[in-house]
């Protein structure tokens, strides 16, 4: 007869091997390679987030949160090897959308509230960023800006329109309403480019 064991825990060493693919970073400005640890994850990875913060409470000096979420998951010691910092500064992020919210302090309204214009997001980044705010709009108030998208420019022609518009609802993550109301969007696309 096999007998089957279970492992009653887990050994430091395995937890530390663990992979992921979303990780924070804490990094300040006044590092000598702050500028070029920058440049380095800017060009050598595609999705990112990232906000200077101010000093609050217990905290002495300027800091910034980065967000990097990667294709292949990695483990924290080697992706603070990768970057030459110290691996006290990379963790592994257990909510990728409480994070995005965590670099404007959106769920602590004790904290310092930035806008969300101020993070810097990569292109490849940013629907999965602002998805993590589609609460903060209702219904309603997303409508209202992509049929006042619709109407700011409806001089252009219908199908260039529609595509200008895609692109304004993915940066935005509007995606959701926008597929539910698609059919009265393409209507009003339609009715506004015919007013001039």
């Amino acid at each position: 007869m096999v007998q089957f064991y279970k492992k009653d825990s887990t050994s430091s060493e395995e937890i530390e091997e663990k992979r992921y693919r979303n990780f924070m970073l804490l990094l300040y400005p006044e590092w000598g390679s702050y500028k070029d640890l920058l440049q380095d994850i800017k060009g050598s990875f595609k999705n990112y987030a990232y906000i200077k913060h101010i000093p609050e409470e217990e905290e002495k000096k300027e800091h910034v949160h980065l967000i990097l979420s990667l294709d292949n998951p990695r483990t924290e010691k080697s992706l603070a090897k990768r970057l030459e910092i110290d691996p006290r500064f990379v963790n592994h992020i257990k909510s990728l959308r409480g994070s995005c919210r965590y670099l404007v302090h959106a769920d602590n309204e004790d904290k310092y509230q930035y806008d969300l214009t101020q993070v810097i997001v990569s292109n490849s980044f940013k629907n999965t960023y602002f998805k993590s705010f589609d609460d903060l709009l209702s219904e309603e108030e997303i409508l209202d800006n992509i049929y006042g998208f619709i109407k700011d420019y409806k001089s252009m022609d219908p199908i260039h329109l529609e595509i200008e518009l895609t692109k304004y609802v993915c940066a935005n993550g509007f995606e959701r309403v926008f597929k539910r109301y698609y059919n009265t969007i393409s209507k009003a696309i339609i009715f506004y480019s015919r007013q001039d």
